[in-house]
């Protein structure tokens, strides 16, 4: 008898512990969200989908969390824009882009917007690792 409760405490740990690869769907049956669970928490690397089934946006969580680089586009799958976040905030860079171009940067501490450049020159100087 001990042994059978060992083993199932053993087996409900690692159930919740394992990192697991999940897909969401539409009504209409295409993907919506895809990504990586671990412990009920989103993780790692996901993808966000419009019904049409083209991606709407992609990046990193930790703790169910945004985190990271993560890219936004238009339901063609162009870029709108690259953003870093940090803990569910916009926190450091975000570049705007206008068909293809980049036209605009910004930048955020904390959810706050503290500059905008309109001017790519003008960032460069701001931003001396570009």
């Amino acid at each position: 008898m001990r042994e059978i409760q060992f083993l199932f405490i053993l087996l409900l740990f690692s159930s919740f512990t394992r990192k697991e690869y999940v897909k969401l769907y539409f009504e209409n049956g295409k993907i919506k969200e895809e990504g990586w669970v671990l412990n009920g928490n989103k993780v790692d690397y996901w993808f966000y989908y419009y019904t049409n089934g083209n991606i709407r946006e992609e990046g990193h969580y930790l703790d169910n969390k945004k985190t990271k680089w993560w890219i936004y586009y238009d339901e063609n799958e162009s870029v709108l824009k690259k953003c870093e976040h940090k803990n569910n905030e916009l926190n450091g860079l975000t570049i705007i882009y206008n068909n293809g171009k980049i036209s605009k940067a910004e930048k955020y501490v904390n959810g706050k917007k503290i500059k905008s450049w309109t001017d790519l020159n003008e960032f460069k100087k701001d931003n001396k690792y570009f």
